[in-house]
Formats: structure tokens, sequence, C-alpha cells
């Protein structure tokens, strides 16, 4: 017994999945928002005793990518995609551009934190020796590999995708 399209369970159907819609666009909207002083930052940034000032600019850049950071890219991850299962073949263009904007911010807070790891490894003060700061990275840049993922698999579902 599925929904028909005027059927009020449909309407309501809908509501909710525009409703995530706004809720994913005004979050991403926040995010880059923030991703935008943290580039501000970032060319703020001079070199320093132990490290040169491309690897000063990598590590304030690096920042938006570690994993406590990360919810702000999870909300409106999850919104999107939960909308576009919500909607399977009736996704609108706005959400599945939504959808797909956030797995490429993903996936490239995934290269920030690879290039983060091998700075802290290969840089003038790094080395393996600072597991720790490796492992954070690390865990940065696994967790925005999992937000692709969400983005990837829900974008699977869509008439697109």
């Amino acid at each position: 017994m599925g929904l028909t399209l005027n059927s009020p369970g449909a309407a309501h159907r809908t509501s909710i999945i525009h409703a995530l819609t706004r809720v994913g666009i005004v979050a991403y909207v926040a995010w880059t928002l923030w991703l935008f002083q943290v580039l501000y930052r970032t060319t703020q940034v001079s070199g320093q005793r132990f490290s040169g000032v491309w690897e000063q600019r990598l590590e304030t850049l690096a920042f938006i990518g570690f994993l406590p950071n990360l919810p702000a890219l999870a909300v409106p991850a999850a919104a999107a995609a939960t909308a576009t299962w919500l909607a399977g073949p009736t996704q609108e263009l706005g959400l599945a551009i939504l959808l797909r904007l956030i797995r490429w911010t993903a996936n490239g807070l995934v290269v920030i934190g690879i290039l983060g790891v091998l700075a802290t490894i290969f840089g003038q003060s790094g080395g393996f020796d600072e597991i720790e700061t490796i492992a954070f990275r690390a865990s940065g840049a696994v967790g925005a590999a999992a937000l692709s993922v969400l983005c990837l698999e829900a974008g699977r579902t869509a008439p697109g995708g």
C-alpha cells in the first residue's frame, strides 16, 4: 500500500523532504562561511622557526578537517542524504546539487587530511614520532570519507545516481 501523489501522506512526505533540503542548504552555507574564515586565517600565516610558511598554511587549513569539526559538515550531509532517500525517484535538482556539493567537499577534506598526515610525516619537525598527530589527522580524513560514502550511497537511489 504505497502513497499516491495526491494523498495526505505524500504531501506530508514532500514537506519533510523540502524541510530537510532547506536545513541541509542552510547548514552547508554555515559551514562554507566558516571555511572562508579558516581560509582567511590560512592567508595570514607566516613561517615559523621550525616550519616553513606552506607547512604552517597547511596546518591552519587542516583545522577544518579535524574529526571534532566534522559534525559541522555531517549535519547537512545527514539532512541531504535523508531527504534523498525519502524522495527516491522524485528528487529535485536542488537536492541533487546539494548532495553532490557535500560529497565533493568531503572528498576535499579527505585530500586535506592526507596532505596533513604527509606534512606531519615528512615535515621539518615531524616524523613517525608524532603518531598522535598522524592519528588525529587521519581520523578526520576517515570521517570525511564516511560522509562522502553516505552522500554517494544516497545519491545512487536518486534519478541521476
